[in-house]
């Protein structure tokens, strides 16, 4: 109770500090902002960011409406985004439907400058990279730069997409988080918030229908069950899109998704100063969207896959997050157990339009069940958080604790009647990996001179990890009968960060941050020298050095918002994997690389009626340091994989109440906005670069106290882009195509 309290009164002080008239602070304020605008220069400044909310205008100024705060807890506490010194994309309210269920990372990616989400596919639902900082595909389920985190609890970068399922908001910190938020924070950190019960009666219904097969339902339930003390809420939501990608081989469509999602939650609150949140949830995700196609073919985008491509993941869990205040602190503890039972997928891995334009007659590439591999995975983790902090209102804010996390993957593979050129998939294939994380972590903000603050934190990790692996041959040529591995690793390496931040105006702060971040090392999931008797190594845990200056500023009496950020990371031994040239074998590669560039991003409310956000991100990133005997085919010197130099997006809403056209309730509403994608390299060879692409999305409705009706067009133009390559082919993953459909909601 006392967090959500705290929120409300942090963004009412936001509310009337933004509401004063500026003086002469202000105008220094706005002169140091012109000069951080030149040095940002090379991001070609734009507005961007995050969704606007209006409050009602104040009584000494009633031709003023000024954007309401956002409210973040990415240092887990309540605070002001515009406050905190990290460079933060918030997307909450409305905009959050603009997220769709079955690209959630995606879409929020393309919402936020320099950060990209790889749509490998397949089991690989977590992937991200953020200012060039990232893996191409994890190797492992904790082999991820990008920590995704929903109710404060990690996800594997194997389990299921997060679900936009009832979320209050998504908070993406870009630079290194490896104080609070540990390994895989490396470059930077992505929280789902779902709303929490709250002591409100509400139950509501949302459907939509579409082309290409469109469909999602939802309903949310909230209610009392102990006034004030004892809330419960419900959340269930189901969605499918219907396959776009023609089969030449077999006829029909490929491509098509479904996703199933619940989340059922408890709040206690026996007194004001303790809580306990229960949290229970659901998922479940079947797709046949094709691996690779061929990028040339004449109908593109189309497949020549025989049987399609079958994808299948479930996970279930409960989280516990139990608070109290002390006198003098606060104690936290987040507990968590969440289980993935499938993690399964079956794919051709011949597609007749690939190897046919490679000249393999059709008699060798169409023969059904041929060059077939299944995978079954399961996966337990395990997590523990305790945490001591600051109450509100303290001098110093400071966050301290201690954790644990666990992770118990099982993956059985197995190839049916596989050729000699596919023989690393070949016989039956046995993984088991256990990881084992402590950690002891601590944070403070510290007053020094004024309006001067000192950032200091660190963090101590220590990662035990064991690798079994076991392989039966099926007498592929090349291949050994059988082979056994028992391997382990562990490590202790320090994350953390330093920095100062200035406050020149309750409207304007600047700040400077040294960070380091990690990835842990261990050993891939998938025995690639296995078949050929071969032992699997272990990959190096990869280390960073980010340097990031960067300003927020409030503008025109609280009607805007701009932030910026420049930053330059130092990589060591960074995790890519890339295809051996010559095979279609892949391997892990440690290669330090480096990147620099910046963002800007913005929000305005132009009018009472009318709101405008974007945002530009810039990053250059590139290999140094290779060794010249690397198993990857890479040189110094080459473009990091899936970063493209560009990203960005633009939007506007216009709100108008619907009085003006006779109703006397209830406004209309129109919002549209342009997401693009620069080019990038497809692999760590730079064999070829995916093209650039932009989305447009909008959205036309009108919305009332307790219903709301509305059109719909994602990806208006239908652009057909590359969300993945590799060289062989080459080879690329389509995105997915236009979506136009109508949605209503009711509350009752």
């Amino acid at each position: 109770m006392r967090d959500r309290t705290h929120s409300q009164e942090i963004r009412r002080s936001g509310i009337e500090k933004r509401a004063r008239c500026h003086g002469p602070h202000a105008m220094r304020a706005r002169s140091l902002l012109k000069i951080a605008a030149c040095l940002l220069s090379a991001t070609a400044l734009s507005p961007t960011g995050t969704w606007a909310q209006t409050v009602p205008s104040f009584e000494n100024d009633p031709g003023v409406t000024v954007l309401d705060p956002i409210i973040i807890t990415g240092r887990r506490r309540s605070e002001d985004v515009q406050d905190v010194p990290i460079s933060t994309n918030v997307i909450e309210g409305e905009q959050l439907r603009d997220i769709s269920p079955i690209s959630s990372n995606a879409d929020i990616a393309r919402s936020t400058p320099n950060f990209s989400f790889v749509e490998r596919g397949g089991i690989y639902a977590n992937i991200g990279i953020i200012r060039g900082v990232g893996s191409l595909t994890p190797v492992s389920s904790d082999d991820t730069s990008v920590s995704y985190n929903v109710n404060e609890v990690p996800l594997s970068a194997f389990g299921l997409p997060p679900t936009t399922l009832d979320l209050e908001r998504v908070e993406v910190l870009r630079g290194p988080q490896g104080t609070l938020y540990g390994r895989n924070a490396q470059a930077g950190a992505v929280n789902f918030v779902p709303n929490r019960p709250t002591f409100d009666r509400e139950f509501r219904l949302r459907g939509e229908i579409g082309t290409n097969g469109w469909s999602l339902g939802e309903f949310i339930a909230n209610t009392p069950l102990i006034q004030d003390v004892l809330a419960g809420r419900l959340a269930v939501q189901y969605s499918k899109r219907g396959g776009d990608v023609p089969n030449v081989v077999i006829g029909g469509k490929d491509g098509d998704v479904q996703i199933g999602a619940a989340r059922g939650s408890l709040l206690f609150t026996p007194t004001d100063d303790t809580s306990a949140l229960l949290t229970l949830n659901y998922n479940r995700y079947e797709d046949s969207i094709p691996l690779f196609i061929l990028r040339d073919a004449n109908c593109y985008p189309c497949s020549g896959v025989n049987p399609r491509f079958d994808v299948k993941s479930e996970t279930y869990g409960a989280d516990l997050r139990i608070e109290h205040a002390f006198e003098n602190f606060r104690l936290t503890s987040v507990s968590s157990v969440h289980h993935t039972p499938i993690m399964d997928s079956s794919y051709d891995l011949v597609d007749a339009l690939v190897y046919g334009a490679l000249g393999l007659a059709p008699s060798n590439v169409n023969t059904p069940g041929a060059d077939l591999s299944l995978s079954h995975g399961e996966e337990t983790t395990y997590f523990q958080e305790l945490r001591l902090s600051s109450l509100e209102g303290s001098a110093v804010t400071w966050t301290g604790g201690l954790n644990f996390a666990r992770s118990e993957l099982t993956v059985d593979g197995e190839g049916k009647n596989i050729s000699p050129f596919f023989a690393a998939y070949s016989g039956q294939r046995h993984t088991n990996l256990t990881s084992n994380s402590y950690a002891v972590f601590g944070e403070a903000t510290v007053p020094l001179v004024g309006s001067l603050k000192g950032l200091i934190g660190a963090r101590l990790t220590h990662e035990d990890k064991d690798a079994s692996y076991r392989y039966l041959g099926a007498g592929v040529p090349g291949t050994v009968a059988s082979h056994a591995q028992d391997t382990s690793f562990s490590d202790t390496y320090f994350t953390g960060r330093v920095g100062l931040s200035y406050d020149w105006s309750d409207d304007f702060m600047t700040y400077a941050t040294l960070s380091r971040g990690a990835v842990g090392g261990g050993f891939q999931y998938f025995p690639r020298n296995a078949p050929y008797g071969g032992d699997e190594k272990a990959f190096p845990t990869s280390t960073s050095l980010t340097y990031e200056v960067g300003f927020k500023a409030t503008l025109w009496d609280g009607r805007a918002t701009l932030n910026g950020a420049v930053f330059y990371n130092d990589v060591s031994k960074g995790h890519l994997v890339s295809r051996i040239p010559g095979t279609y074998n892949f391997d892990v590669a440690a290669l330090d690389y480096e990147s620099y560039g910046g963002e800007i991003e913005g929000r305005v409310q132009v009018t009472p009626e009318l709101t405008l956000y974007g945002g530009l991100g810039y990053t250059h990133a590139e290999l140094t340091n290779v060794p010249s005997n690397n198993s990857v085919g890479a040189v110094p010197g080459n473009r990091l994989p899936n970063v493209p130099a560009f990203n960005g997006h633009i939007g506007a809403e216009y709100r108008v109440a619907a009085d003006r056209f006779g109703l006397t309730e209830g406004a209309f509403y129109a919002n549209a906005s342009y997401q693009y994608v620069g080019s990038r390299a497809a692999d760590v060879e730079n064999s070829f670069d995916l093209d650039a692409y932009g989305l447009v999305n909008t959205r036309l409705g009108w919305q009332g106290d307790r219903a709301e009706f509305y059109v719909f067009a994602n990806n208006l133009f239908d652009e057909r882009y590359e969300a993945y390559g590799i060289s062989f082919g080459p080879t690329v993953r389509a995105g997915t195509g236009r979506t136009v459909g109508i949605g209503a909601s009711v509350k009752f």
